[in-house]
């Protein structure tokens, strides 16, 4: 590489960083990815400046040698994503569920609403849907901190299959993963308290960062009565206007009008069960009813 080359290459490097994380970045975010077209220039930038500087593109990362997924290719669920927003056909193994499992049952986290006043806790302290007896909860989260102690969880985010996964989606290795993780609860609670305490069971799309996408792991098995996850498949480049410039959430009927019930996925499986994502798609949670379930997902960006 010339001398010149190298100048162009810091120059070009200096401008994007600064036209994509300067000081009103997050205002910036919201505006440019909530647009299917957004999210490709920002991908396009990266993809230059990675092309430019090669050699710094993964240097960040922690690769591991080999894949924990035995005999599938990236470009499987690449493709599917693009095409659905979704694809499925991943799975973990059973030893790295049972470790999440129990790391999950000793590990602090965290609530919402009046639980959050209670600060960390451990899942144990909740029973009934009630923290410590007092404070009714629906979600209880873990941090990326948190998770950093768990050695099956950092295998997974240093897995060389699901890192070709999100550089291919992308198209530019990722420059951020977070790791995050959480119970949904069972709960009887009444549906708006229920809205109030664990927002995402509302149909809704993520606007994280300017481009991004997941992988989600049950830990737990999830059937119709214990938490599914659902979205609305095509749904991460198809919205109309009105959807694009009103919040991102949006009101079961309001969904179901336009993109038809039928395209609606309701996502069960049994613990160890994964599929990654789009998070521009609407989806939603739902709230357990016969029993809590356990949500792994890793976060590219």
């Amino acid at each position: 590489m010339t001398s010149d080359t190298l100048k162009y290459s810091s120059a070009f490097s200096k401008l994007t960083e600064r036209t994509w994380t300067g000081k009103h970045n997050r205002t910036m975010e919201r505006l440019v990815a909530r647009f299917h077209l957004g999210r490709r220039a920002y991908s396009f930038l990266q993809s230059q400046r990675e092309i430019l500087n090669f050699n710094d593109a993964k240097q960040h990362l922690q690769i591991s040698p080999k894949s924990v997924f035995d005999g599938v290719t990236a470009n499987t669920y690449v493709e599917k994503i693009r095409q659905e927003g979704v694809a499925f056909g991943i799975n973990l193994p059973a030893p790295m569920i049972d470790e999440i499992y129990q790391y999950a049952c000793t590990a602090p986290c965290y609530g919402t609403g009046t639980a959050r006043d209670e600060g960390d806790f451990l899942i144990t302290e909740v029973k009934n849907g009630y923290l410590r007896g007092k404070h009714p909860i629906a979600l209880a989260e873990f941090s990326n901190s948190t998770l950093m102690g768990c050695q099956a969880i950092n295998n997974l985010v240093q897995d060389p299959l699901l890192l070709e996964v999100a550089r291919n989606y992308l198209g530019y290795w990722p420059t951020k993963i977070l790791r995050y993780m959480s119970w949904t609860l069972v709960s009887s609670l009444p549906e708006e308290q229920q809205k109030r305490l664990n927002e995402p069971v509302i149909y809704h799309y993520d606007i994280p960062s300017y481009n991004s996408v997941r992988i989600y792991f049950y830990i737990t098995d999830v059937d119709a009565s214990s938490g599914p996850h659902i979205m609305m498949k095509n749904s991460h480049d198809k919205k109309p206007l009105k959807m694009l410039f009103a919040p991102c959430q949006q009101t079961d009927d309001a969904i179901h009008n336009y993109y038809g019930k039928e395209k609606e996925i309701i996502i069960e499986g049994n613990r160890g069960f994964g599929f990654f994502q789009d998070p521009y798609c609407f989806h939603k949670a739902t709230t357990p009813v016969t029993s809590d379930r356990l949500l792994l997902q890793i976060r590219y960006f």
